[in-house]
């Protein structure tokens, strides 16, 4: 008889109840796992890191297209996108763009259009091949389509396009009867090329396909809306509806009309005929063990990371990014954000010009701007080039110098080379020219327009006070002073050049002081300095410019080095004195190192005009 041990006992009750816990533990685990698998769940995952990646990535972007489109919330807009060939593909994307203007809007739209677009895709793979294991292919579109998504020059309705087409391709998988399915193909088919444009074309080619990899003798009814297609592409050419075959039959349609797409742009439409061939020929796999299958996963898995990587390293154009945020900071009227961003090397002549317009509505553009790197002329307007991003610049440089009759110039540029010839913030400009200038039903045909959109109908309403009504621009701050930089002589711009157009400005508006500010820094940046003696002694101790600031002062010493009287005459400052000499002492210390020099003065000089006149 077995001898009861109470401390045996208590160790294997202990023992009993860790196994169970250990056994509860499992299936708990097993259960998160499952869970984890379900497809609910992993979209809901994919789609947060894909919106955190996209708020991160492309948060300006979506603010820069925002301002490129103006959608109106009436039954005449609608009703005229509506007739269009793919508009209403037209009026959903811009439908949802103008949310972009708000913070996060952007990613957690977009993100959502993805996960759908991967979504159906996932429905498609799985109608057509079950146990094929493919599932993770279904990110490869998404993945695909984002490459161009950092491009201004693709429009965002091909995104949504391709969703439709999606969302009609997988219905067409439900459909069991053959007649019926072709029914279906033949009007969906006519449809998506109102509704949709060019991805019909894709929709009917996609079916042909599959039909033949499925039913080779009944595929040839389904040469039916395939032809069709055909027929509505020659017809929208012959009625000059779409001026380019390449428009109505690739990708292209979604893109810039004046510009060729790279090859980016066509990876997800080559994308889905492939895909369509894989799933046949594993349509009717049989089980696979887990070992096999867990290793098939990790190499989509690997595909799907492999083709992320490289791909936005290869195509996604990134050359923009910085622009664009600076240029939203332009809008928003953030200067000091601009200056900070601004604060290091930058070789590019928009960043410059950004860069000073900020000094110049702070007030420092002739104190401040050697201490930045400037590059001539282009650094404070570029020229002219009928693009529009140069020409919403240069309307915020010339509204910023007070030159209205350019600003407005360039406004109206700006606007009619935007795909729809209606951009929120051109028209905003517009309207502050024309009331400027007094043309009131110019300026009352803008603001009923901005008054239908939703986020830009308080502007709007703010802006209408100042119709007809004198006083009350006379009584804001903004446009009374804008409105005496008005000349009152009449005369061709910059036919004498751009620095006379400002002098004359200054002459007639004082307190407007960026504009006789911008005027001498052009004879500096040119190195003009005869030409900037005379723009002192027309200017100097007069209501225009009482006091210089500090890179004119520098300028001087350069005129007169060796004349301190003059440097008495126009109040140069102990300080300016003091580090010129330092700076003379240090040049003849070194004229021997002509190598090294720039590097040398750089790190005590490079904030002067004399820095600049020297090795620049």
């Amino acid at each position: 008889m077995r001898r009861y041990n109470k401390k045996t006992t208590k160790r294997a009750n202990q023992g009993d109840y860790e196994s169970v816990f250990r056994k509860q533990e499992q299936q708990w685990y097993m259960v998160f796992l499952t869970k984890l698998n379900t497809p609910v769940t992993f979209w809901l995952c994919f789609f947060l890191i894909l919106f955190f990646y996209l708020q991160k990535q492309l948060a300006f972007h979506f603010y820069y297209i925002e301002q490129e489109q103006l959608f109106l919330w009436s039954r005449d807009y609608f009703s005229s996108l509506i007739m269009e060939p793919a508009g209403l593909t037209r009026y959903l994307t811009e439908y949802c763009i103008q949310y972009f203007m708000y913070p996060y809007c952007g990613a957690l739209i977009m993100s959502a259009l993805f996960t759908f677009i991967g979504m159906l895709t996932a429905g498609i793979i799985r109608r057509i091949a079950p146990t094929a294991n493919l599932f993770l292919l279904s990110l490869l579109p998404i993945i695909l389509l984002l490459y161009v998504h950092f491009d201004v020059n693709y429009y965002y309705r091909g995104t949504m396009a391709y969703l439709l087409m999606l969302l009609i391709f997988y219905g067409y998988f439900f459909i069991g009867h053959v007649a019926v399915r072709l029914i279906y193909v033949t009007i969906f088919g006519v449809l998506l090329f109102w509704w949709a444009g060019a991805v019909a074309f894709l929709f009917v080619v996609c079916v042909f396909l599959w039909e033949l990899l499925n039913r080779f003798s009944r595929a040839y009814g389904f040469i039916l809306p395939l032809l069709l297609v055909i027929g509505l592409a020659f017809g929208a050419i012959y009625t000059s509806l779409v001026g380019d075959y390449r428009f109505l039959f690739l990708p292209d349609g979604y893109f810039t009309y004046k510009l060729r797409p790279g090859m980016a742009i066509y990876f997800s439409w080559i994308f889905l005929p492939v895909l369509l061939i894989v799933c046949r020929f594993l349509r009717n796999r049989h089980y696979v063990k887990d070992g096999r299958k867990y290793m098939e996963i990790f190499l989509q898995l690997l595909l799907v990371v492999a083709v992320f990587h490289f791909g936005m390293n290869k195509f996604a154009n990134r050359n923009s990014d910085f622009y664009k945020e600076l240029d939203y900071y332009m809008r928003t009227g953030q200067w000091d954000r601009i200056i900070e961003r601004c604060s290091g090397d930058i070789r590019n002549y928009l960043y410059k010009c950004c860069l000073n317009v900020a000094l110049a509505e702070k007030g420092e553009l002739a104190e401040q701007m050697f201490s930045f790197d400037q590059q001539g002329l282009q650094s404070i307007y570029v020229s002219w080039n009928r693009i529009s991003h140069v020409s919403v610049l240069l309307t915020d440089i010339y509204f910023s110098m007070g030159h209205i009759a350019m600003a407005q110039r360039m406004a109206f540029e700006a606007n009619e080379s935007l795909p729809n010839a209606n951009g929120s913030r051109m028209l905003k400009r517009l309207v502050q020219t024309n009331l400027l200038y007094g043309a009131y039903p110019i300026a009352e045909k803008y603001i009923d327009l901005l008054e239908q959109t939703m986020y830009y109908k308080e502007w709007a309403r703010e802006h209408r006070r100042f119709l007809w009504n004198d006083e009350a621009i006379a009584n804001d701050s903004l446009l009374n002073v804008k409105r005496a930089c008005i000349l009152n002589t009449n005369i061709l711009s910059e036919l004498q050049g751009l620095h006379v157009d400002l002098e004359y400005i200054a002459r007639q508006n004082p307190a407007h002081q960026t504009s006789i500010q911008y005027a001498g820094v052009v004879y500096l940046l040119s190195k003009e300095l005869s030409f900037f003696q005379e723009f002192l002694d027309n200017h100097y101790g007069t209501e225009t410019l009482l006091a210089l600031p500090k890179s004119f002062q520098e300028a001087i010493i350069i005129l007169y080095e060796q004349d301190s009287s003059v440097w008495e005459h126009y109040a140069i400052s102990e300080s300016v004195v003091q580090r010129f000499n330092e700076f003379r002492r240090q040049v003849s210390a070194n004229r021997n190192n002509t190598a090294a020099l720039p590097g040398l003065m750089k790190k005590s000089f490079g904030d002067t005009y004399w820095y600049y006149y020297m090795f620049k």
